[in-house]
């Protein structure tokens, strides 16, 4: 064994532990994650504690850097959508600016992953409190995604979303099959969330392509990384063109 890998780098919530279980299992030959974890005041899924992770980023990205990933990936989906509405590309900005590497958030992988399957009009599913939602279904809307219908969990703290199987997500969506009848495309939203390996059985029971926050987030970074990803069994997201389209 030896060091001459190719890496991606990941930035999480504190309490966020599905991305570094899920996103190891998808990645190609040759390609490892390496992990760092940012700084909030507490797990309450709320805009406050959520925004405050932003304090941490420098540190964090400067920390994770010595790891020489090709790309670093801030990984939460309402903690880059938060700031408010088309700005949620300043967080990767800045970590380039840190780092000298380059940066994508997950609300901006999702936005290109959105796109890449072609939605127009969206189920959502998450586990986050109303108030939340409120914020991402603003946010969706603004880059052309109607939310039709959502469904969630409606959870209040991290600790509460990690103790969701990928089974109840799976049950939950496809438990909605008349909204989803309605849409072209399921996305289901939350770093925190475990979906990637009920992906393909949730695509294939409703006929519709799937988005999910840690899919969206793997894809994105891969697609930057130049990695060839269509023997990723993750759903058809990873059958599409391997460079993701920038966000507008």
């Amino acid at each position: 064994m030896d060091n001459k890998v190719r890496r991606i780098g990941i930035l999480a919530p504190p309490g966020n532990v599905a991305m570094e279980r899920e996103l190891p299992l998808y990645l190609p030959p040759g390609v490892v994650m390496n992990h760092n974890r940012l700084s909030r005041p507490g797990s309450a899924i709320s805009r406050e504690s959520l925004l405050a992770m932003a304090e941490s980023v420098d540190q964090a990205a400067h920390d994770l850097a010595q790891a020489y990933p090709e790309v670093i990936v801030y990984g939460c989906t309402s903690g880059s959508f938060l700031e408010g509405i088309g700005k949620e590309a300043r967080l990767a900005e800045r970590i380039t600016q840190r780092t000298g590497i380059p940066a994508v958030t997950t609300s901006t992988a999702v936005v290109e992953a959105l796109r890449a399957q072609g939605a127009r009009r969206i189920f959502m599913v998450t586990p986050y409190p109303d108030a939340v939602n409120e914020h991402e279904v603003a946010f969706c809307g603004h880059y052309g995604f109607e939310v039709v219908a959502l469904d969630s969990f409606r959870c209040p703290t991290s600790e509460d979303i990690r103790a969701i199987s990928s089974d109840q997500v799976a049950e939950l969506v496809l438990g909605n099959a008349r909204a989803i009848g309605d849409c072209d495309t399921i996305f289901i939203s939350c770093t925190n969330l475990l979906t990637m390996d009920r992906i393909e059985t949730i695509e294939a029971r409703s006929g519709r392509p799937v988005v999910t926050s840690n899919q969206a987030s793997l894809w994105a970074g891969l697609a930057r990384m130049g990695v060839p990803m269509q023997g990723i069994r993750a759903g058809s997201l990873f059958q599409r063109a391997t460079t993701a389209a920038k966000a507008a």
